[in-house]
């Protein structure tokens, strides 16, 4: 308090830095923090007059905050409430010169408004450290009462700040009420009389389109919002129009296509506008576009022919200009967007001419390494690749080179003559081990970016062009191989795995199974003896990015890979390493135990339990169980004989644990012997179906969804007769709990999850098995029938759906009901689900015949009872279907 006094600001600022603490600076004060650093603290924080010893005050608080959590929500009163309001204070610290800030170039951003963007990073922190510890219900009230305020005062710099406070605020609300709330009042700011209101608010429209897109594009408020993008267009402050379209490249990805479409024509006159301006409107208009181009699909077709010209014109001009890179690249990237919209025969004629000027921009001189278009046009090329399929064949070997090329980028070893980096340059530091001795080794950051885009673009070629793309796997294996040792990111370590693994697809699809034997041989040659050698104290997500690379090989390498010893060897070294996880987990349990009795006792400070580690052990249990079951998926009588009665043992093993993630883990490992074994392991369900029944209504929905899923795969088997009255009961009230529930919170989508697992159980059980009297097998035909459509779970939205369809082709009895009177609604569930995730294809496409079949009489009948946007997609799938 002395120091805050003192003319020189420079011993406070000292001391303050040196009170942003770890747990044992808080472990110090603990017993001052509510007496004297908190009241003191933030008066600095609040009014000092040096900025630096404001931030190092709130700074304090904050990390004060993230080190003992616990303590601070729970023992020290008004604690969050102030440092909220030092941090609002931060927030509002905004520049009154609004002329300047509107001239102000938008990519530059706001570099003297620090102020306002730490204020805005403590609220995000505050909110993150409640969420943690349980306490956000008490930041969120606090936060709205101040937001509140904030609104009602009706000065801009505060009606900014309450704004700003909602961005930060809204990741962690699990309620769809009080988001739907805020949308209100962030949608009237839309047209507030301040520029930088409205600016706000565009952003705020932009950051909950990013956390909340179920709620923000859903069929309530996209008919509401989109109108305000087709005005905040025209906004009079050029920085609030460009806010108002960038905002739309993050909420237009989410918009269904029925709801997007009425707007497409104004939306696309606005853009026709923006593309004649300058060079800030054309970069924001070009991705717009592909925004709309992304959502609408065929729709955009009549925009195609009008707007290739124009995107044509625009990369001719700037192709050699090195200062308009950016707008380069958005073209490239918009066109691959208009590619995915119109189709391969759409784009066929324009294909040839873009690729070769995408090569060509590649091939300017004295381009920076951070050069934007190497980005965008291996993401275009991605995406080009998608559309054309064999078509894009002849353009690999001119791409290809290039970006193999990018793959011999290798970290240096620091200090080394070959290591140099210019002030300024964004860099990787990371610390390895080589022959038993500790190194640091460096890389650039654009080199690591350039690394994994290349890896991302040959794993897409690979993908999109299956067998087509054999010729190139010896070349691709080549380039690849000296990533499997690479050192600074596992992230590019597991690329590499998996595009190895689609280079043994392709092989496989080419019917070169002696490649494939040599390329699964070559992997596991590389992974194993690194696993074997595995240390206690080792990396474990090194082990795991290799775990998973030895699974994701053997699922795309296909049957007859391996021999029975391997198979042998293979599921012991992955025993062998649970085991040893699970020692690691106990001992360190042992030490905790420790350590809470010495806490109690009074020997050792308090410090807040953290579960990161054992959260890592646990992914690595399952990915070591996931290779047993790709082993499973492609060499069922080979585990059966090497290795099934050790993994029942295992499973054996973790119920026993009484322990949730060993639970769940028994229960991943059950579910892949129903899924790959099939008949094989029916004489083991006594050591594993009675789990399964048990954690159909186990309070975790984490355990219950494997336990319904798992369920719904052995009711596919003849020997799940004697188990169908106790499933199907069971199965029954899953279904009821969950869809009885309002869905209005995030944390009730696990549940929903459950029940699209629970109702594959029922369906398999009605068609596969004898419920008992016409009575019974009706009430679960109903259960079924009333827990359609699926909520949350794709996968099982997709066979539910498909099979849904099925019957209603077939007038199966049970589900259309006395008369055909369940058809209405059951069609009005297949439109909503027609071309979403929730459909597949196929099912998609008979949808569309379905409707077709029904003719416009019965069409016009049952649409009768359909929304506004049913009858809408109802009439785009006859017309999908009719051309």
């Amino acid at each position: 308090a002395a120091l805050a006094q003192q003319p020189d600001s420079k011993p406070l600022k000292n001391v303050l830095e040196s009170m942003q603490c770890s747990t044992e600076t808080a472990d110090f004060f603990k017993d001052h923090i509510a007496s004297h650093v908190l009241p003191v603290v933030t008066q600095i924080g609040k009014a000092h007059p040096d900025d630096d010893c404001k931030k190092a005050a709130l700074e304090v608080l904050i990390t004060y905050m993230e080190s003992k959590p616990k303590m601070v929500f729970s023992k020290i009163p008004n604690y969050v409430e102030q440092v909220l309001e030092v941090s609002m204070l931060f927030v509002m610290s905004l520049d009154e010169d609004v002329e300047a800030w509107s001239q102000n170039d938008e990519e530059e951003g706001d570099q003297e408004e620090d102020f306002y963007m730490f204020g805005k990073e403590g609220i995000d922190r505050i909110c993150r450290c409640a969420t943690a510890a349980e306490s956000f219900p008490r930041v969120c009230e606090a936060l709205k009462a101040a937001i509140a305020t904030l609104f009602q005062s009706g000065a801009w710099q505060q009606v900014v700040a309450g704004i700003s406070a909602m961005c930060m605020m809204a990741e962690y609300i699990d309620d769809e009420a009080t988001i739907e709330q805020m949308v209100v009042g962030i949608r009237a700011q839309l047209a507030a009389s301040h520029v930088r209101v409205r600016y706000a608010a565009w952003g705020a429209i932009a950051q909950f389109s990013e956390d909340h897109a179920d709620i923000i594009t859903s069929d309530t408020w996209a008919p509401q919002l989109l109108p305000e993008f087709v005005k905040g267009m025209d906004d009079s402050c050029p920085r609030v129009a460009l806010r108002c379209m960038e905002a739309f490249q993050h909420y237009g990805e989410s918009v269904e296509r029925d709801d997007l479409e009425p707007f497409v024509q104004p939306l696309m006159e606005k853009c026709g506008v923006k593309l004649q301006a300058g060079p800030a409107f054309q970069k924001k208009a070009i991705t717009f576009v592909a925004v709309i181009a992304g959502q609408v699909g065929d729709a955009f077709a009549p925009y195609y022919g009008p707007l290739m010209p124009h995107l044509k014109t625009v990369i001719h001009s700037v192709l050699h200009k090195v200062e308009e890179r950016t707008l380069l690249g958005k073209c490239f990237e918009c066109i691959s967007l208009l590619a995915k919209a119109v189709g391969r025969q759409g784009f066929l004629a324009d294909a040839k001419i873009i690729m070769e000027a995408m090569i060509q921009a590649t091939q300017v001189p004295n381009l920076p390494s951070n050069d934007p278009v190497k980005e965008y046009m291996m993401a275009a090329s991605e995406r080009i690749c998608g559309v054309l399929k064999e078509d894009f064949l002849p353009f690999v070997p001119h791409i290809l080179p290039g970006v193999l090329e990018k793959l011999t980028f290798q970290p240096r070893e620091l200090g080394t003559s070959k290591e140099s980096w210019n002030e300024g340059e964004e860099v990787n530091l990371a610390i390895v081990t080589e022959n038993g001795q500790d190194k640091v080794v460096i890389m650039h950051s654009s080199e690591m970016q350039d690394l994994q885009g290349a890896l991302e673009c040959v794993l897409s070629f690979v993908h999109e062009l299956g067998r087509a793309y054999a010729p190139f796997v010896a070349q691709t294996a080549t380039a690849l191989l000296p990533i499997f040792e690479f050192s600074m990111g596992e992230e590019i370590r597991d690329l590499a795995y998996e595009t190895w693994a689609e280079l043994c697809k392709s092989a496989l699809e080419d019917g070169q199974t002696q490649v494939v034997g040599q390329l699964i041989m070559e992997f596991l040659n590389r992974a194993l003896p690194k696993m074997e050698a595995q240390e206690a104290k080792a990396d474990l997500f090194a082990l795991k990015t290799r775990v998973d690379g030895i699974t994701t090989c053997l699922k795309k390498g296909g049957p007859g890979v391996l021999s029975t010893e391997q198979v042998q060897h293979l599921c012991q070294v992955c025993l062998r390493l649970v085991s040893e996880s699970l020692q690691r987990r106990a001992e360190g349990a042992q030490e905790r135990a420790a350590k809470a009795a010495a806490r109690k006792a009074g020997t050792v400070p308090e410090e807040d339990d953290e579960d990161e580690e054992d959260g890592e052990e646990q992914s690595l249990r399952v990915s070591l169980c996931e290779v047993a079951g790709a082993i499973m998926q492609h060499h069922p009588d080979h585990f059966v004989a090497q290795a099934l009665g050790n993994f029942v043992q295992l499973i054996q093993t973790l119920v026993q644990a009484k322990c949730s993630d060993d639970r769940k883990l028994a229960l991943f490992v059950t579910c892949d012997f129903l899924d790959h074994l099939g008949a094989r392991a029916t004489s083991y369900w006594q050591h594993f179906m009675p789990l399964l029944l048990e954690d159909v209504h186990n309070e975790d929905a984490e355990i219950r969804q494997p336990a319904c899923y798992g369920l719904s795969v052995a009711a596919k088997e003849p020997a799940f007769a004697s188990l169908v009255p106790s499933a199907a009961e069971r199965l029954a009230r899953v279904v009821t709990d969950a869809r009885g529930r309002s869905k209005k919170k995030k944390s009730d989508k696990l549940a929903q999850a459950c029940a699209d697992n629970a109702i594959s159980a029922i369906i398999q059980i009605l068609l596969n098995h004898n419920v008992g009297d016409a009575a019974a097998a009706g009430q679960l035909w109903n259960v079924w029938l009333s827990g359609l459509p699926c909520q949350a779970d794709e996968e099982e939205g997709a066979r539910n759906h498909k099979l849904l369809l099925k019957l209603l082709v077939e007038e199966r009895r049970e589900v259309i009901g006395e008369g055909g009177a369940n058809v209405p609604r059951l069609l009005g569930i297949l439109v909503d689900v027609y071309k979403t995730d929730m459909a597949d294809d196929e099912t998609s496409k008979g949808i569309g015949q379905l409707v077709v079949r029904l003719g416009e009489e019965r069409l016009t009948q049952m649409a009768g009872s359909f929304s506004e946007k049913q009858q809408k997609k109802l009439m785009r799938a006859a017309r999908e279907a009719s051309s």
